[in-house]
């Protein structure tokens, strides 16, 4: 590629990459297996080798992963907390053992399991557990997470030697089989699944209840002494005096000197990973003795006296039995292969995603195949190809459904790909629906969370959303029933219901559940179409020009208000007395078109409150800093947020000044 080509193409990789980071590292929600990723990080390296002139100075190919939440207050790194090199093949293991070994003949390495959890240091004072924080940026910053680490009882809160100075990395992760008991739950209760324990592990520690930390029954490997009162001369002396402290370190270390006797150690571990109780994503290979890797130093982002292997993933065939249509709680339609069952990476595998029509018409996956499955990550169960040789004769294409499975209404594909239930209430969704219509981000309706909504729907009390503004009907029913408690209960649902319905309109279009359309947009919506019927009527073009929303928005949105059933529910709702229409005499609205960002804990109001006051004021409240910023509003443990609007020069308000300037705003509309 030309130096155009290469920079255009850095530049898209650069961005799929902070992508899957922020999905990874910050929401725990993996978008694609780790050997994808390592693969697609590895070609922005080799580009950036190539054209280094061209390399961004926020590259994810220099930086280690994700961002800082807020919910936990940054703590400084004394000890970067780097990560690997990742290595696929026998050759690049073997070129790099040659290198390390050209400077250092005859010294040996040390391997052991790459333990996939969440890294983690932890330090120690006199023998004593003071602070546990995790990588964050690997470099400057990480999260506290000390009161959740003291509910692990593999972390050693009091060491057996009342060691002066000690800072200890390791990996926290949850056991197989205490993830496979969590998702069990998780369905049970109708709640979003972990991809896999890594991202169980690493939501768990982000948990601000303490006790959820308790019950997931986490553990935690000792691999590395960042820093002690004492030296060692090697890495394998280092970790056996942190088993006499009581910790627990990877287990079955092996020393390795050429190639062929780490490669050998490589591949036992591969041959024990199906059966381990905790997963592993590969095996790492470093220099044992300690005081030689400063030789070869490090990047900013991984040593060079280390790497990891990577394994591919394990594949074995099996047949479909069945391919069924599910319809999620957004009304998307997933096809779903039913699998003769196979033994892969340790655990039994019986189904697998198929996607959409597109996946399936271009393996042309068809009941009665056989077709090799493998699980992405080792974890993800995914079919990869299809056996035609051994096709039985008399197998169609499969299609999708035209009708939802569920409700039996009309489906539509949106986005090329995606098929969806077109009935609003169509019941695989509505229990999700009413969730969302009720959360403190739409109609703040209190107590109408999972476990009620699901009993309402699953009783029959309510089969639309417009059901529950007829619920006081059947108060004595309720009660009777007890599925959403006794008499006090069910009368303080009940009146939080009839108190929505003085919720302002941008409420009422958030909790509709229109696709793209969230609080801010609605906000805009009804800034220039003050009226929901307004807003219903128009048409794209118009929806389109309307500030926050373009081309894609107003197009869901024309779909939404175009249908036969979102007409009737809104008719339903506005018999029932909700607001459609934004008073505009009197609005005071000095903050409109301005941007504003909240970080850090405040005292004296949530940072709902403080959200929700600034939107009053017309300001638009966003999750990250950006040169159009307005000013960031800091409390207690501000984090990466403050630090980046520093850098910009934007200005930065304390709790006080905030409140006094809020006050002042508020006092200059009353005197309107």
């Amino acid at each position: 590629a030309n130096g155009k080509e290469a920079g255009l193409l850095m530049e898209k990789i650069g961005g799929l990459l902070r992508l899957l980071n922020h999905a990874y590292y910050d929401l725990d929600s993996p978008l694609a297996d780790d050997r994808d990723y390592d693969l697609l990080l590895r070609r922005l390296e080799d580009l950036e080798a190539l054209f280094p002139d061209l390399s961004a100075a926020d590259s994810p190919a220099r930086h280690v992963g994700g961002g800082l939440s807020e919910k936990f207050s940054p703590v400084p790194h004394p000890y970067p907390m780097l990560s690997l090199l990742d290595v696929f093949s026998r050759e690049e293991v073997e070129d790099f053992v040659g290198r390390i070994q050209a400077r250092v003949p005859g010294e040996a390495f040390l391997v052991e399991m790459k333990i996939d959890g969440l890294s983690i240091s932890l330090t120690y004072e006199k023998g004593r557990l003071v602070r546990g924080v995790t990588r964050g940026d690997g470099v400057s910053f990480g999260e506290d997470v000390t009161e959740n680490l003291l509910e692990i009882r593999a972390i050693p809160k009091v060491l057996a030697e009342a060691v002066e100075e000690l800072s200890v990395r390791g990996e926290v992760f949850m056991p197989q089989r205490s993830f496979e008991s969590l998702n069990r739950e998780l369905e049970e209760e109708g709640k979003k699944l972990f991809a896999n324990p890594r991202n169980a592990a690493s939501g768990t520690i982000r948990q601000l209840d303490a006790s959820v930390v308790r019950s997931r029954n986490l553990s935690f490997f000792a691999f590395e002494v960042q820093h002690a009162s004492r030296g060692f001369r090697s890495d394998s002396e280092s970790l056996d005096w942190l088993k006499s402290l009581g910790f627990l370190v990877i287990p079955e270390l092996e020393k390795a000197v050429t190639a062929e006797e780490v490669m050998a150690a490589v591949d036992r571990i591969g041959e024990k990973r199906s059966f381990l109780p905790f997963g592993i994503d590969g095996a790492v290979i470093k220099l044992d003795r300690l005081d030689l890797r400063g030789l070869f130093g490090e990047t900013v982002k991984y040593p060079r006296w280390s790497v990891a292997y990577k394994y591919p993933p394990e594949q074995k065939e099996t047949q479909v039995l069945d391919i069924t249509a599910e319809v999620g709680r957004t009304g998307r339609i997933t096809p779903l292969a039913w699998l003769a069952p196979v033994s892969l990476a340790g655990t039994t595998v019986q189904r697998a995603s198929l996607h959409n029509q597109n996946y399936i018409d271009q393996l042309d996956i068809r009941i009665g195949d056989t077709v090799l499955v493998q699980k992405g990550g080792d974890i993800i169960p995914a079919v990869i190809s299809v056996n035609k040789e051994k096709r039985p004769e008399g197998t169609r294409p499969y299609q999708l459904p035209a009708l939802c499975p569920a409700c039996a209404s009309p489906t539509e594909y949106k986005g090329g790909a995606d098929l969806y239930c077109t009935y609003i209430d169509c019941p695989a969704q509505l229990t999700g629906h009413l969730v969302y219509f009720a959360s403190k981000e739409a109609m703040d309706i209190d107590g109408l969370g999972e476990k009620a909504a699901l009993a309402l729907t699953e009783h029959g009390y309510v089969r639309s959303m417009a059901d529950l503004y007829s619920l006081r009907d059947k108060r004595d029913e309720l009660i009777g029933s007890g599925i959403i408690g006794r008499e006090k209960n069910v009368d303080k649902l009940l009146a939080e219901i009839e108190l929505s319905k003085e919720q302002d309109p941008d409420r009422l279009l958030t909790g509709l559940g229109i696709p793209l359309v969230g609080r801010q947009t609605a906000r805009a919506l009804l800034s220039a179409l003050p009226d929901i019927h307004e807003i219903a009527a128009v048409d794209e073009d118009r929806l389109a020009r309307i500030p926050d929303i373009g081309p894609a928005t107003a197009g869901e949105i024309r779909s939404w208000f175009s249908r036969k059933e979102p007409q009737e529910l809104l008719a339903r709702l506005e018999a029932a007395g909700l607001r459609f229409s934004r008073v505009k005499e009197g609005s005071w609205n000095p903050l409109e078109g301005q941007s504003y960002v909240l970080t850090g804990t405040l005292s004296s109001l949530t940072r709902r409150e403080a959200k929700e006051a600034l939107e009053a004021l017309g300001a638009r409240v966003s999750s990250s800093v950006s040169k159009n910023t307005k000013a960031v509003i800091a409390g207690d443990s501000p984090g990466s947020k403050a630090v980046r609007a520093r850098e910009l020069g934007i200005t930065i308000m304390d709790e006080e000044e905030f409140s006094s300037w809020l006050s002042g705003l508020k006092k200059e509309g009353e005197n309107r």
